[in-house]
């Protein structure tokens, strides 16, 4: 197995849960069902409570996988995560338990972007550097406008897709996409401004209309 991330809660779980040698989920916020897991091919992600007890029956689990399967975790490539304002103390008990290295917010699991608080325009600064580097290798100029609509409805719109298919991004990170694009269907110029004969609205309409 490649590598394997915690999410720990920060409040206490339920000792009686722990006592009984069962791994209590965490919710949030507190209404919601308890999620233990997410796991994709290597890359594994574990909730849990902040509790010795159970990040204890977590590691010997982990420990029973790997003397079963003869598959070994990366401790290297493992972290856990915690929210920013837990005590030094919580910390360096769940260091000591799990033996793994605190990693910080945002981190990228499965090309999302994932972290704690509200998505900032920072945490898309990747997926809008795959938009423009992949703009460099072509020369626009050399295109017809049929050629570019055909790059941009084939490859471009691929790109953001496997993100903005599942979580909605800030509003001005759905402008940088449609700037960028637009920027590249009318620009026949190295350098300067090129009009934009139409809104990129309109652009998106179907092509009956």
């Amino acid at each position: 197995m490649k590598k394997m991330g915690f999410l720990r809660g920060f409040k206490q779980g339920d000792p009686l849960s722990h006592a009984l040698f069962i791994i209590t989920g965490y919710g949030m916020p507190k209404w919601s069902s308890a999620v233990s897991h997410l796991t994709y091919a290597d890359d594994t992600i574990i909730f849990s409570y902040a509790v010795s007890n159970s990040l204890q029956l977590i590691m010997d689990t982990r420990q029973k996988y790997e003397r079963i399967s003869g598959q070994l975790i990366n401790k290297r490539k493992s972290s856990f995560y915690m929210y920013k304002k837990v005590s030094n103390e919580l910390i360096q008990q769940v260091e000591a338990v799990t033996g793994f290295v605190r990693g910080q917010f945002p981190f990228t699991y499965l090309g999302f972007p994932i972290t704690h608080a509200r998505k900032r325009k920072v945490d898309y600064t990747e997926l809008l550097k795959r938009v423009k580097d992949k703009l460099k290798t072509w020369k626009g100029k050399m295109l017809s406008y049929g050629g570019k609509a055909v790059l941009i409805t084939s490859v471009l719109k691929s790109i953001p897709i496997h993100i903005l298919s599942a979580i909605r991004p800030p509003k001005y990170v759905r402008k940088e996409l449609h700037k960028i694009v637009a920027k590249f269907f009318w620009n026949n110029k190295d350098e300067g401004k090129s009009r934009h004969w139409s809104s990129w609205l309109n652009m998106c309409l179907p092509k009956h209309k």
